[in-house]
């Protein structure tokens, strides 16, 4: 049987499979932690759960003041990829992840959008 790492890094597995043009996958806490990720450098897991992490942050104040009601994900587009993060929430409010995943520019986004809801549902599985 697998470990809860192992399960959750087999679903990063079957999501690229899925989704051609997935660069890396991180599962952070909200404090920035990593929790599991498919991304071999560990620095490089760790700066990006940190800065997804900020980013998530600022992004739950600004969601409720604009009046779009709270935060489900936040959408990075630039030259070169894109980066997709949502918030994985569990019964208990208090303990959310974050799911960054980090794609190249020719993603097919409505492949991504269709998976990603089962990735997610399967995660919090795993996690809560």
């Amino acid at each position: 049987m697998f470990g809860i790492d192992e399960r959750i890094r087999e679903a990063f597995r079957e999501i690229k499979v899925d989704v051609p043009g997935i660069k890396g996958i991180v599962l952070s806490t909200v404090d920035g932690l990593p929790i599991a990720s498919d991304i071999k450098s560990e620095e490089k897991q760790n700066r990006i759960a940190a800065m997804v992490s900020a980013l998530i942050s600022l992004s739950k104040k600004v969601a409720p003041e604009l009046d779009v009601g709270n935060l489900d994900s936040v959408n990075i587009e630039a030259e070169e990829g894109k980066i997709f993060c949502y918030v994985l929430s569990g019964d208990d409010i208090s303990s959310p992840s974050i799911l960054a995943i980090v794609t190249s520019q020719d993603l097919n986004l409505g492949i991504l959008r269709m998976v990603v809801p089962k990735l997610i549902g399967r995660l919090k599985e795993i996690i809560y």
